[in-house]
């Protein structure tokens, strides 16, 4: 049985998981964790496939347009680069946005009648009446412009000529993800044809 290019270059299962559990962490500095974790997983995924199959003239150009994209596209070498400026820096490569709790009133006003409103935090059975309008936005992480061997490299905003609307970790990782996912089963099928 031939195993497909997932499976025998595990750090892509392993970024899968990864991915899931950002989606699912209880708190941020987990989240964090998680992400950074992501970004090794993925940058040690390509070094496996790019070394297993350097010589392979049936996998070249796959092998060949993914180091293009990691010096081209704007999502896929920010993952890279926010890699390496994790792994050889002390620089951050996310910042947390604070949350809050905005609140509008409408012609003829509003009450809030009972509840708790703290900010960053859940609002605590808030009972309101009349015209009131209650936006919360818990606190939550965001990529930042990342610098490696003295090149800024900025959050992305474009991938594969489609816009990115997200700087949320989690979000840009299903991008770059998906993107590797893409060119593994290009492999597979070129080499399993």
């Amino acid at each position: 049985m031939k195993l497909s290019m997932q499976r025998k270059i595990t750090e892509f299962t392993k970024a899968e998981e990864l991915l899931l559990l950002m989606s699912s962490a209880c708190t941020l500095g987990d989240y964090e964790e998680y992400w950074k974790d992501f970004l090794h997983k993925i940058n040690k995924g390509f070094n496996k496939l790019r070394d297993l199959y350097k010589d392979d003239m049936r996998v070249k150009g796959v092998i060949d347009s993914i180091n293009i994209a990691r010096k081209s596209d704007p999502l896929i070498s920010y993952l890279m680069q926010a890699r390496n400026s994790d792994e050889h820096s002390i620089r951050q490569i996310t910042e947390r946005v604070g949350g809050y709790t905005r609140l509008e009133g409408g012609a003829g006003g509003g009450v809030i009648v009972s509840g708790v409103i703290e900010g960053g935090k859940m609002q605590e059975n808030l009972v309101a009446a009349g015209n009131l309008k209650i936006e919360f936005q818990i606190e939550y992480v965001e990529i930042i412009s990342v610098t490696s061997r003295g090149k800024k490299y900025d959050p992305p905003n474009i991938s594969s000529g489609k816009a990115v609307l997200t700087h949320i970790p989690h979000q840009i990782a299903l991008i770059g993800l998906n993107f590797y996912l893409e060119k593994l089963a290009l492999i597979d099928k070129a080499l399993f044809r």
